[in-house]
Parts: structure tokens; sequence; C-alpha cells
């Protein structure tokens, strides 16, 4: 249990990290404090919120780590994303957590923060990943709900269905005039993988890095590694793991968390700062290709390695 002392800056309370003393808490919360303004003063340049979207095969942890993610925001847990266990899908339609929805601040400047919007989807099937394919009803699913052609509240177990039966009788489905909503496009992916499970879905992964470079709209991509608490592995181990997904995603291993979810009635901890920064990281690179755009700078310019360390 946590030693709770002062308010803090959203609202929550200040924590202590058991087992650490006064001196140590002091530069933990300062730390967290830093990482914090760091991020608001990159979402403040933001002309308004940008949508993230979290993919992932079925029980990865993709709801927990949204929720997770507004725990170290707000410093208070509150379950935002429904989260599913077992072999059954709990999220079966396209949710859109936004910032409002979450980012309740009584300070009228933090209240006006852009903070992202959230959108959690079904857990998608590893085995309708086919990189012989041109189009799976993977691939398929996520240019919709990246160009924005979904609305909210969409059946996408029931498209998912619909689109596995099409494929199977090899007729396709009319999707193509399907028209945009930019306030859903999406503009970063976080691909949300279990390290309870020692396979990499590299096929997934390859559609994902299609989807998200070679379509017209080109989206930054992130990863979290979920579930440390119930891996194994050792440091080492997890580092390699790390590098081996980087590799298959064909992204800089520093844009990969590896990160343990917040649960219910457990108190936001020491964790929030490697969780602020990772936040941190998409929200910089769309502020720098912004003011790319705006001077005539090409965004290839910027080295992604370089800037996420």
């Amino acid at each position: 249990m946590t030693e709770k002392s002062h308010p803090n800056e959203t609202g929550g309370d200040v924590w202590q990290v058991p087992g650490t003393n006064h001196r140590e808490k002091n530069i933990k919360d300062g730390r967290r404090i830093d990482v914090l303004n760091e991020l608001k003063a990159n979402v403040k340049k933001l002309e308004k919120p940008r949508n993230v979207l979290l993919l992932g095969s079925l029980g990865t942890g993709k709801s927990s780590f949204i929720n997770t993610v507004i725990t170290a925001l707000t410093g208070r847990y509150k379950p935002y994303a429904d989260i599913g266990c077992g072999s059954k899908h709990n999220t079966t339609r396209l949710h859109k957590i936004s910032c409002k929805e979450y980012w309740d601040h009584e300070n009228e400047e933090d209240k006006a923060l852009n903070l992202p919007n959230f959108i959690d989807i079904i857990g998608l099937d590893v085995q309708l990943s086919n990189p012989k394919e041109d189009e799976t009803v993977n691939s398929q699913i996520m240019n919709l709900i990246i160009n924005g052609k979904l609305q909210e509240n969409y059946d996408l177990l029931d498209l998912g269905k619909k689109l596995k039966e099409e494929n199977e009788r090899k007729v396709g489905m009319e999707l193509v005039d399907r028209s945009e909503d930019e306030s859903l496009a999406i503009d970063v992916i976080v691909v949300v993988i279990s390290l309870e499970d020692n396979n990499i879905p590299h096929a997934l992964l390859e559609e994902i890095y299609a989807e998200a470079n070679v379509r017209a709209r080109q989206i930054p991509v992130f990863s979290v590694l979920t579930k440390r608490d119930k891996c194994d592995l050792s440091q080492k181990g997890l580092e390699k793991k790390k590098n081996d997904i980087a590799e298959a995603m064909s992204i800089a291993a520093n844009k990969i968390l590896i990160c343990e979810n917040y649960q219910q009635n457990q108190n936001p901890d020491a964790r929030d700062v490697e969780i602020l920064e990772f936040l941190t990281k998409p929200l910089k690179y769309i502020e720098q290709k912004l003011t790319s755009n705006s001077t005539g700078y090409s965004c290839s310019n910027f080295d992604s390695n370089s800037t996420y360390k």
C-alpha cells in the first residue's frame, strides 16, 4: 500500500513508492512533474487532440494500457476502456476515448491542453494475417480505421466476420466509397504485444507496417510490451525480445516501452515516469512534423533514433 501526501497537479494524490525514503520520494515525484511538464509543452503546440490507435491481438492488454496511460496522466485509476479476460473479445466496437472524457482539470490553462484521444478496437486475429495476400481481413480493418472511414461504436466483430466470408468467397466488399471523417483519422499507432506470448506475430506486424507507411497516410508507429510482471525473462532476455520486435516492426528500439499495466484499486507509482516519457515521444514527433511542414522542410530530415533518446 502506498503512502499518500498532498494533492498533485492532476487532482489525484502524490504517492510514495514503497520502500523509499523522503529524499528518494521527492526525486521521483520531481522527475514525474518534469516529464509531465515536457509533455504539456508539446501538446500546447498542437492545434487539436491527436488520435492514438491501439493495435494488437486478442488479450495483449490494449484496453489496460489505455487505462494505464490515463492513470499516469491524471494520478488516479479509472477504467475508461473496458477490460476483458479469457479467450473472448471484450472490445468489439470502435471505442474513442476523448481527452475531454478523462482530462477534467480545474486549472483553465491545463484544461485546454490537447492531450491525445485513444482509439480502442477489437483484438486482431493473427491467423488472418498472411504476407502472401495483398488484402487480408486485418489489413482491410486497419485501413478503414486509419483513414477515419468507420464511425464511433462501429461493430468491428461483425465487420470482421463479413470480410472473412467475402474473402473466402473471393468477392470483395464495397468499402471504397466510404467517406473519411478527419476527426477519427489516426495520427499515431501503438502496437501492444504481450510478453506472456513467446511468439512474435511477424505477419501481423508486417501488415501494420504496410498500412502505416505504404499507404497514403504515413503514421508513426510505436509499441508497448505489456505483462512484464507475468514474464520470466531476465533483463537481458527482455532487451533481446525488445530488439527482435523492433526489427520485426522496422522501428527503432527506443520507440518501444516495456510496461506493467495498472490494475483496479492499484495506486499510481514510479512507473508513471517511463509511461509519460513514452507518451511524449509520438506527440513530439507530430509537433516536429507540423513545424517542418510549416517551414517547408521534410519530416524525413528528423532522425527518429536521435529524436526520441
